[in-house]
């Protein structure tokens, strides 16, 4: 299970969901990248004029464990809660079909 094709189609779905949301006020959208800060993480980024601006999500690679974020599993995406740190619930996963639905122009959904 290759989860490098679906981090693209993750950042493919988020340029496409911005630029429609950004299109209603006529501005330019942003892009977004990811960025392999770990083995155990990505971090998409938003880029506006050629500049890291913000964190648009988190992406878990590998299944594990840790004391605050608690089981974490390959493809969870986790909205930020730093630059460089996740929040700790998974609002999705990208080997759901559906995964773009806990995504917002801004990121990941709030918890309900």
């Amino acid at each position: 299970m290759d989860i490098k094709p679906k981090i693209e189609e993750f950042i493919r779905v988020a340029d496409r969901l911005v630029a429609d949301y950004l299109s209603a006020y006529s501005m330019a959208p942003p892009i977004h990248r990811a960025d392999y800060i770990s083995d155990k993480w990505v971090r998409v980024v938003t880029v506006e004029n050629g500049r890291d601006s913000s964190v648009y999500a988190f992406i878990c690679l590998k299944d594990y464990t840790t004391k605050t974020l608690g089981q974490l599993k390959t493809g969870d995406i986790h909205k930020p809660a730093t630059f460089k740190v996740a929040a700790k619930h998974a609002r999705g996963n990208v080997f759901d079909a559906d995964f773009g639905k806990c995504l917002t122009p801004y990121g990941p959904v709030y918890l309900k």
